[in-house]
């Protein structure tokens, strides 16, 4: 008997249940896009997926031209050489690193390999959404805890862990609102761990923190504790468009994530480009402090017009409007400036805003400023 046609969700027994209600990840604009809709005919600025403006390392760049030619041959599909240098910068062997197609594949991996229906994941409300998305899909009972100030609510997610506990998933810094929580909030959670749980961090923005010592996550993988840690190419090594990611965690639960691992999912050129990335140390300074200039100038903008944000250890600042932002949204994309609006996060209030060039911080801040006094 054929399907009828029109919404295939409501056919019973067709679409898997879990995913019948799943709203799907909404990325940001892209500006052919926005030049579409908008008619814009001059520069549109994209300040809303968190990209390094300052693009890819030009040693990165050097190396995809050097090996364009042997795109037609697949990938290594262990990622050998970028795993074994990944793990000479973390004091690790390679069997402690999966690389995936972006960090966001890892993600997939973990719910996939160690999810079960009805078990449950702790999440932090906001968090970087696809890892509540890979929950639900998997069917686990969802636990948000909201943050407080902007902030993790470390307390709450510890009074929250119980026997039923699979997962805890915590982006640190948090990705919407560039706040983080220092290595002693992560220690308290790890000392009471349930032995079958797992503790996810993602620091896709670990980078860009100026103390790193603060925050060192490899202690945990080197004492054998059920802790993942995500890191990406996307952000500061400006390789958004390659998909590169890794997790790092013990031996034993990496080679589970292996066998659920799609082959060849690190294209080559991704894997060419993140390696020799880790070899220009100058680009990751120049872009860390292009955002920490970039992030003051924002700060005292803001200030003097009187809009509220929330300081980040970030790329991007999320700024607090206090009301419904769509309406400023539609007019900073009027002005060919692409940010992020939180309303598939449940916050309508808020824009994030990737820090971008000083020509560009300065569009933004022209640009608000012109929408606050029209609205006064």
């Amino acid at each position: 008997m054929a399907l009828a046609s029109g919404d295939l969700t409501n056919e019973m027994g067709f679409v898997r249940k879990s995913i019948q209600n799943l709203k799907q990840y909404a990325p940001g604009k892209p500006i052919e896009e926005v030049r579409r809709e908008f008619g814009i005919k001059g520069e549109v600025i994209k300040l809303c997926s968190n990209e390094n403006p300052l693009g890819p390392s030009p040693i990165a760049v050097e190396a995809i031209r050097s090996y364009i030619q042997e795109i037609h041959l697949y990938p290594d599909d262990s990622c050998y050489y970028l795993k074994k240098k990944l793990a000479e910068i973390h004091g690790l062997l390679p069997d402690n690193i999966v690389v995936g197609n972006g960090s966001v594949e890892v993600i997939h991996l973990i719910a996939k390999a160690f999810l079960n229906p009805k078990e449950e994941v702790i999440i932090s409300n906001p968090s970087f959404i696809m890892g509540k998305i890979e929950s639900q899909i998997m069917d686990a009972t969802l636990t948000e805890i909201p943050t407080v100030n902007g902030r993790v609510d470390v307390d709450g997610i510890m009074k929250s862990l119980g026997p039923n506990t699979k997962l805890i998933y915590i982006d640190n810094p948090n990705n919407p609102m560039g706040t983080m929580i220092e290595k002693k909030d992560i220690d308290r959670i790890v000392a009471i761990l349930p032995e079958n749980a797992i503790l996810v961090l993602d620091e896709a923005y670990y980078e860009y923190l100026e103390r790193v010592d603060l925050h060192s996550s490899d202690y945990y993988v080197n004492r054998n504790k059920n802790v993942i840690i995500l890191r990406t190419f996307s952000k500061i090594y400006g390789l958004a468009g390659l998909r590169v990611g890794y997790g790092i965690a013990r031996r034993e639960i990496i080679e589970i994530l292996n066998k659920v691992k799609m082959p060849f999912s690190v294209n080559k050129l991704g894997q060419i480009a993140a390696y020799y990335a880790l070899d220009d140390s100058e680009h990751v300074v120049r872009s860390r402090r292009m955002v920490k200039e970039g992030k003051l100038y924002m700060y005292r903008e803001l200030g003097r017009l009187g809009i509220k944000y929330f300081p980040s250890y970030t790329n991007f600042i999320t700024l607090d409007f206090g009301i419904n932002v769509e309406p400023i949204n539609d007019a900073l994309l009027k002005r060919g400036i692409i940010v992020r609006p939180l309303r598939s996060y449940g916050f309508d209030n808020y824009l994030r805003i990737t820090i971008g060039t000083k020509k560009q911080n300065k569009k933004v801040i022209e640009a608000l400023e012109g929408i606050v006094k029209s609205s006064i």
